[in-house]
């Protein structure tokens, strides 16, 4: 029997035999050839598809494999000329008043 899905597992596979195990089920229960909305493994004698060890397969390749990042690329950094266009923004828009001191009572208890 020939597995070619055992010779390439992708680089985003962080568990190698859960998604080796995974893949293996979802070859195993593929739609029937003559009737799509059917399994065509003999274990599921013609129930609808995707079947429930299918939809096992499924979850368990998503649990293996790790999500791509969002962002490709590289990050934009900001050039001092860029950077003096900003450089005002956080200052206060009229002089902040100084603190007010508290003096001690002379009626401390």
């Amino acid at each position: 029997m020939n597995q070619p899905h055992r010779h390439r597992i992708p680089p985003t596979v962080t568990d190698v035999p859960l998604w080796l195990l995974a893949t293996d089920v979802a070859s195993a229960h593929l739609p029937h050839a003559h009737h799509p909305d059917r399994c065509a493994n003999l274990r599921c004698a013609g129930q609808p598809y995707p079947c429930s060890p299918a939809r096992d397969a499924r979850r368990a390749y998503q649990a293996a494999t790790r999500p791509r990042p969002f962002a490709r690329g590289r990050a934009h950094v900001t050039t001092p000329a860029t950077a003096a266009r900003y450089a005002d923004w956080f200052q206060p828009a009229r002089p902040l008043a100084p603190p007010h001191r508290l003096l001690p009572t002379s009626s401390a208890a």
